[in-house]
């Protein structure tokens, strides 16, 4: 056994990117103390300063939760970065993440983690260690379908592009405030909450109020939790509503619905999701060589999740 200082250089991230409610939406892929999603913060507008193959192991938050990072990215200094000193396999490095993850809890009760600390740590030398386990098999076996993907999709290879929302849906907002002066009625109301698809209740429509057809997003102007609306409603003037430019399939709003949540956070810390920021909102989305919104693609990806089954069956004439 041989201690991780002498595999790797161990470091602290960039500094630079700790106020991360700053970072504008951009393509480099940011890595901060997220314990879930392979630690993946987001994609933000700066320089991609690190190299796959490395280590990111979270000192903060999920302390210890190490990953393996296998796309260009930058990475805050919530995290610290192993970067191996000589070339070793993928599946070495997943060895090592593992040690690291089982052997977190030195790292509980106040002891953070420090270079020092971490480098510490002992694991089998890159010469001594042995697996049967391929990486490449264990990601074809975790997709058995790509195959299948790619012959389902008839528009041709999808390729992904960064798109403006205000490309899909011109925006709207709410027609009035005050919920409390509203009497009980048969309309679904939609305000700023983040639960219950954003329905807070059912009233009467005010005289200006404006009734919004079904199938449109609606974006909490406090959260930024977006939901799809499956029935006709009136909402308040803390919504946003993401009226489609024209009739998409619902598998393309549940796509598109899901990326607006995955970029939510940029609305924390007080910068709430007004229309004028929202606008500027970009998402990435699959289009053919057309020039047409790849929507056989979305709804290939869509259809195959897990939960597709039950959500469909709650759906009313959809």
């Amino acid at each position: 056994m041989i201690p991780l200082n002498q595999i790797f250089e161990i470091n602290y991230g960039d500094r630079g990117y700790s106020n991360k409610s700053v970072l504008d939406n951009g393509g480099t892929l940011l890595i901060a103390s997220q314990g879930v999603e392979n630690g993946a913060y987001g994609f933000c507008d700066i320089p991609a300063t690190y190299h796959p193959p490395i280590i990111t192991v979270p000192r903060t938050g999920s302390i210890g939760y190490a990953f393996v990072q296998l796309h260009t990215c930058n990475i805050t200094d919530d995290c610290m970065v192993l970067i191996p000193k000589r070339q070793v396999t993928t599946e070495y490095l997943f060895y090592v993440a593992s040690v690291i993850r089982i052997k977190k809890w030195r790292f509980n009760y106040a002891r953070k983690i420090t270079p020092d600390r971490l480098g510490k740590l002992e694991v089998i030398p890159f010469e001594n260690f042995e697996t049967d386990i391929s990486y490449t098999d264990m990601f074809q076996r975790l997709y058995p379908q790509k195959n299948s993907y790619e012959e389902s999709v008839s528009t041709g290879e999808p390729r992904f592009k960064r798109t403006e929302i205000t490309r899909l849906f011109d925006l709207e907002r709410g027609h009035f405030h005050a919920i409390d002066k509203l009497k009980e009625g048969g309309y679904p109301t939609i305000s700023r909450v983040s639960k219950n698809n954003g329905l807070v209740g059912f009233y009467q429509k005010p005289e200006r109020a404006k009734v919004f057809p079904k199938h449109i997003i609606t974006v909490s102007t406090v959260t930024g939790d977006a939901f799809i609306q499956y029935t006709p409603f009136i909402a308040t003037d803390n919504v946003v509503m993401c009226v489609p430019k024209r009739a998409y399939r619902i598998t393309t709003l549940v796509y598109i619905q899901t990326w607006l949540n995955k970029v939510k956070w940029r609305y924390s810390y007080g910068r709430q999701c007004y229309k004028r920021t929202f606008q500027k909102t970009e998402i990435f989305l699959p289009w053919a060589d057309n020039g047409e919104l790849n929507e056989d693609s979305m709804e290939y990806i869509v259809t195959n999740q897990p939960y597709w089954k039950a959500f469909k069956e709650t759906l009313v004439d959809s």
